[in-house]
C-alpha cells in the first residue's frame, strides 16, 4: 500500500453532505467514474467512494460524518482545531488524479489542508503551487514549505 492522505477542516465547519455532494460533483466534473458504496452509512461514521479514472488508475476516498476526537492529537501540528473530512487511501500511482481533485476542492474549501502521513501538509497554495509548476506526479513526496 503506498501513501495516504487526508483533508482536514476545522471541526465546527463539518459538514458530511455538503462535502460529499461537492466531492462527487469535484470528481464527476474530472470526468473520474464515481461510485459510492454504504450511502446510507448503517451505523458507520463515513461513506465509502470507489474514484476511477481507467482500468487502471483509481482510488478510494473516505468521507467522514462526524469528527474523530483522537485528530485533536493527530494532527495538533497543525492546528488542535481540525478534523479528518475525507482520507484518501493509497495515493501512489494516482497523485495527477489526486492533485486534481484538490486544485478544484480547494476552490470550495481555501481554507482546508491535506495531510499525508509523513505529517507533511498541503494548503491550497502549495496545492495551486504543484499544478501551475507541473508537478503532477512528485507533488505529495517532496516536503512544503510547512513542516
Amino acid at each position: 500500500m503506498g501513501l495516504t492522505g487526508s483533508i482536514l477542516r476545522k471541526k465546527h465547519l463539518l459538514s458530511f453532505k455538503e462535502t460529499k455532494s461537492t466531492s462527487i460533483k469535484i470528481l464527476s466534473s474530472l470526468g473520474y467514474k464515481v461510485k459510492p458504496w454504504n450511502e446510507d452509512l448503517n451505523g458507520k461514521d463515513y461513506c465509502s467512494i470507489s474514484v476511477q479514472k481507467n482500468d487502471t488508475s483509481w482510488f478510494i476516498m473516505y468521507i467522514y460524518r462526524k469528527e474523530n476526537f483522537a485528530d485533536e492529537y493527530n494532527f495538533s501540528h497543525i492546528s488542535s482545531e481540525l478534523t479528518r473530512v475525507i482520507d484518501i487511501e493509497d495515493i501512489s500511482e494516482v497523485e495527477d488524479m489526486v492533485l486534481n481533485f484538490l486544485k478544484k476542492y480547494f476552490r470550495y474549501y481555501p481554507n482546508d489542508y491535506f495531510d499525508d502521513e509523513h505529517d507533511w501538509y498541503y494548503t491550497k497554495d502549495d496545492i495551486d503551487t504543484a499544478f501551475k509548476n507541473n508537478n503532477y506526479y512528485k507533488w505529495c513526496y517532496e516536503p512544503t514549505k510547512n513542516i
